[in-house]
């Protein structure tokens, strides 16, 4: 518009900017023949393109690989490894940062389509069925718990995806396992277990002075939830629930979440983390 002769106050109106920046954009044009910025000189990128490639690709593979381990096999430029803070730009350019991992079970497909059947079977169930159910389950808790933190490299929204999770399925150090049940009105006492839970112990120590009490104490408790662990489902206490008409609600393998019971747990997991016990008395 400059060139055909229009004033700097017609372009400026017409294109809603500053006289300023039309002014830089003319003189630019003067002297390089572009309004575009010309590419700035500075430092230049340790690692090649390739290295960059290799980088992310190695972190995709492997979600928790450590920064350290990526340095030590990726030579810079002009040094003879680059810095994990290189390596976390370059992962952070592909939108992968490092996160404090969703540590839980892994399910296979099977486990997930199971879960979505159960899911769709139980929908529509009304809250008074719900209410009938009595939610059961031990939890072990460690003492001297040590603070192994962990790192995933991952981008957003892929906090539960398979390769981002951990597996974790045992206890290490001094712990204690304890037993309770819950239901919408009611609750069990917690049941301290020392030692290993077998089905004899579960259906004398469990079932026949807690479970079955309450369930008859509150005609309104139709169900036991209770997972598939070898003392639930050993024959010792299939029979005795059997004789005492305990009906039994179906429950799917490695699906503590789906249990209310869970929150519980937690609650009492934060205040343990508060006082710190470190025996078992």
């Amino acid at each position: 518009m400059l060139e055909a002769g229009r004033r700097h106050f017609d372009v400026v109106s017409h294109f809603g900017v500053t006289r300023v920046t039309i002014s830089r954009l003319a003189s630019r044009y003067r002297t390089t023949g572009s309004v575009n910025e010309r590419r700035r000189s500075g430092r230049p990128r340790v690692t090649t393109a390739a290295q960059d490639r290799y980088t992310v690709t190695s972190h995709l593979r492997n979600r928790f690989l450590t920064v350290p381990s990526t340095t030590i096999g990726t030579p810079g430029r002009t040094n003879n490894r680059i810095s994990a803070n290189t390596v976390r730009r370059r992962l952070a350019e592909k939108g992968i940062k490092a996160r404090r991992p969703y540590k839980g079970i892994k399910f296979t497909q099977r486990h997930k389509r199971n879960r979505a059947q159960w899911a769709r079977n139980h929908a529509r169930w009304t809250r008074h069925q719900w209410k009938g159910i009595v939610f059961s389950d031990e939890s072990r808790y460690l003492l001297d718990r040590v603070d192994g933190r962990q790192w995933v490299y991952r981008r957003g929204g892929q906090r539960y995806s398979d390769a981002c999770v951990p597996e974790v399925d045992r206890y290490g150090g001094i712990s204690i396992m304890v037993w309770g049940a819950i239901s919408y009105h009611h609750r069990s006492r917690l049941v301290v277990v020392p030692g290993n839970l077998a089905g004899v112990r579960y259906r004398d120590e469990i079932l026949a002075p807690v479970v079955v009490p309450l369930m008859n104490a509150n005609r309104g408790l139709t169900l036991l939830q209770q997972d598939n662990a070898r003392c639930h489902t050993a024959r010792v206490c299939s029979t005795y629930l059997q004789q005492q008409h305990v009906n039994v609600l179906p429950w799917l393998a490695k699906s503590p979440d789906l249990s209310p019971i869970e929150h519980l747990w937690d609650v009492l997991d934060r205040r343990l983390r508060r006082r710190t016990p470190s025996t078992l008395q």
